[in-house]
C-alpha cells in the first residue's frame, strides 16, 4: 500500500513536472524546452529542463509553444504560414480565453490577429489605415514582444502600400539596427524598396546594392541577397536598363527553390514590369502568368500579376483573358484596379 502511494505520488509529481516545463521554442536547428523567462526584441530566455538557462536570438526562431495555449493557436500558426490569413483569423475567433492566461499568450494571438489582418490588407481584402493602426498598437504595447522586429517590417509594408514610404524608414531601420548580418540585410532590403517607391531610384540600387555586397553566409542572408538582386533590377527597370534588369532577375530564377512561392513570386513579377518596360508584352504575360498559375498562394504578388495581365491581355486584344483576371481580382481580392 505504501509502495502504490509513492508510486501515485511520484507520477503526480511527474504531471505536475511536465505542465511547468511545456514551453517549446523551435530554432533553425533545435528544439528547446522549458520555461520561457525572458523576451526582449533580440532573444527570448529559457529556463530548461535540466535547470540550465538558454539564450535564443530571435533571429534563430521560428515558433514558440507556450505551455497552456490552445490548440486553436497552433492552427493560426500554420494557417498564416501557408498564406491562408482568413482561415487563422477565423481560428483566432473561436479561441476562449480563460479567466488567467500567461501574458506572452495574449502576445501572440495579438500580434497574429494584426499580421493576419495586414497580410489580407495588403492583398486588397481588409483596409490599410486600420491594419496598420492595429500593427502600431502592437509595437506601442509590446516593445519586448519576439515579434517585434517583423511587426516593425509589417508597418513599413502597409504605409509603402498607402503611398506613405516617407513614413516607412523609421521601422525599417529597426531592423538594419538588430545585432545579426541577415536582418541586417532585411532592412537594407525594405529602405530600398521604399526608397523604390519614393522614385529615388539611385538610393535606392545604392540600398539594395550595399546588401548584395555584405559578406554573410547561410540561407536567409542568400534570400536576402535574392531580394536584393530583385530591387536592383526594378531600378534598373525604371532606369530603361532593361537588358540588365532582366538578367538579373533571370538569375535569381535560375537558383530559387521552385516551392519558395514569396521569392519565385516576385521574380516572377519584377521579369514581367522589366519585359513590359522593353515593349515585349507577349513574354511579359508568361512571367506574370507564373505569378498567377503557380505561385498565387502570395496574395499580395498575385494582386500585382493579375492587375498587370488586366492591362496586358487588352493590349494583346485579348478582352476575354482581361475580363478574367478583372474578375479574379474583384472575387478574391476586391480590387478593380489595374495599377502595378
Amino acid at each position: 500500500m505504501k509502495r502504490r502511494t509513492l508510486i501515485l505520488m511520484a507520477v503526480a509529481w511527474l504531471a505536475a513536472g511536465s505542465s511547468i516545463w511545456a514551453d517549446t521554442v523551435k530554432t533553425d536547428n533545435a528544439t528547446i524546452i522549458g520555461k520561457v523567462t525572458g523576451m526582449s526584441a533580440t532573444q527570448v530566455t529559457v529556463e530548461q529542463t535540466n535547470g540550465t538557462t538558454k539564450t535564443i536570438p530571435v533571429n534563430e526562431i521560428q515558433v514558440i509553444h507556450y505551455e497552456g495555449e490552445s490548440a486553436l493557436l497552433k492552427t493560426v500558426r500554420t494557417a498564416i504560414a501557408a498564406g491562408r490569413y482568413e482561415e487563422a483569423i477565423q481560428a483566432l475567433d473561436r479561441i476562449k480565453l480563460p479567466d488567467a492566461v500567461r501574458p506572452e499568450i495574449t502576445q501572440d494571438l495579438e500580434f497574429y490577429r494584426a499580421l493576419a489582418t495586414a497580410k489580407l490588407a495588403l492583398a486588397g481584402s481588409r483596409e490599410i489605415l486600420a491594419a496598420g493602426k492595429a500593427m502600431v498598437a502592437f509595437v506601442t504595447q509590446n516593445p519586448n514582444s519576439y515579434h517585434y522586429l517583423a511587426a516593425c517590417e509589417i508597418i513599413g509594408d502597409l504605409l509603402v502600400a498607402n503611398q506613405r514610404p516617407d513614413l516607412a524608414q523609421p521601422y525599417y531601420a529597426e531592423l538594419s539596427k538588430a545585432p545579426w548580418p541577415d536582418y541586417q540585410m532585411r532592412g537594407g532590403v525594405v529602405v530600398g524598396r521604399a526608397l523604390l517607391a519614393e522614385g529615388k531610384y539611385e538610393e535606392a540600387a545604392k540600398a539594395f546594392q550595399k546588401v548584395l555586397d555584405t559578406k554573410a553566409s547561410g540561407d536567409t542572408a542568400e534570400n536576402q541577397r535574392s531580394a536584393a538582386a530583385l530591387g536592383k533590377a526594378r531600378c534598373l527597370t525604371e532606369s530603361s536598363k532593361t537588358d540588365e534588369a532582366i538578367a538579373l532577375v533571370q538569375g535569381v530564377i535560375d537558383k530559387a527553390n521552385p516551392e519558395a512561392v514569396k521569392l519565385n513570386a516576385e521574380a516572377y513579377n519584377t521579369l514581367g514590369l522589366a519585359l513590359r518596360k522593353a515593349e515585349r508584352p507577349k513574354e511579359a504575360v508568361m512571367a506574370f502568368l507564373h505569378t498567377d498559375v503557380l505561385y498565387f498562394a502570395s496574395p499580395e504578388d498575385h494582386v500585382t500579376a493579375l492587375r498587370n495581365l488586366v492591362d496586358l491581355w487588352k493590349e494583346l486584344q485579348r478582352p476575354d483573358r482581361a475580363a478574367q483576371a478583372q474578375e479574379v481580382l474583384a472575387q478574391q481580392y476586391h480590387r478593380a484596379g489595374t495599377r502595378n
